[in-house]
């Protein structure tokens, strides 16, 4: 049985192509919205639509998929995304976003994900000021990446009110395990790995190809990093798995 036939009918009977046809003539140019290079699938909700959306790649049919990631770790009726585009959100292509994923920007905050990069199912970003996701990483399941404390905070000995808000960078070929909470004024390097459950809240000044564990997250291990894509099929074939 061609299961991977099977799957690609799936998906394509799960998109929304109303949706996809709003969101694209709402929230793109005309020369790019008639490509559709956003597919929605019919669990996709909008919550505001106020923000705006700019591609930094040429626009390609199904090039960016809100819904359509991590389907075998849940199934798609379980939970709902969610948008709310209120500030600036940048995007690439092969961009794929799984089911029940919370997107919320606010007005003035600017969101950029790269190339390449998968987010995987229940995860939430929401964007206060500004979150950088660099191409070619991987986020999995439940994870927060949130740029903002929402509420100030005041040290009563100095008398000091902290900042509400501080960028995130997540750095390129980064493999962000389930449950990791990223919070405001995390920079994460390249080639990162972050176990799951990690806490991810300064700036991390390891080597590239390393792991960080723990809550607050620290250096593990040096020299390793997750292969992907070519490579993991070159390893599969390898070994006999292809």
């Amino acid at each position: 049985m061609n299961w991977e036939l099977i799957n690609k009918i799936r998906r394509f009977c799960r998109t929304s192509w109303i949706k996809s046809t709003y969101f694209n003539f709402s929230m793109l140019p005309f020369a790019q919205a008639i490509r559709m290079p956003i597919i929605l699938s019919r669990y996709t909700y909008f919550y505001s639509l106020s923000g705006h959306i700019r591609l930094t790649s040429p626009a390609k049919f199904g090039m960016i998929r809100f819904g359509y990631f991590g389907e075998d770790v849940i199934t798609p009726k379980d939970t709902r995304t969610l948008l709310q585009i209120e500030g600036d959100l940048i995007l690439s292509s092969n961009v794929h976003f799984g089911n029940g994923v919370i997107i919320r920007i606010e007005p003035n905050a600017q969101l950029e994900i790269e190339t390449n990069v998968k987010i995987s199912n229940k995860t939430k970003i929401i964007c206060y000021d500004n979150i950088r996701i660099c191409h070619d990483t991987r986020i999995a399941w439940e994870c927060q990446i949130i740029d903002t404390t929402f509420h100030y905070m005041r040290n009563i000995v100095t008398n000091t009110v902290s900042d509400l808000t501080s960028p995130i960078v997540i750095g390129a070929h980064n493999w962000i395990g389930n449950r990791v909470n990223v919070m405001k004024g995390a920079i994460i390097p390249d080639y990162t790995i972050v176990a799951a459950g990690s806490l991810c809240n300064r700036h991390y000044s390891h080597d590239e190809k390393s792991l960080i564990a723990g809550t607050p997250a620290k250096l593990v291990k040096s020299g390793i990093y997750r292969c992907l894509d070519q490579e993991e099929s070159e390893i599969r074939q390898a070994k006999g798995l292809a």
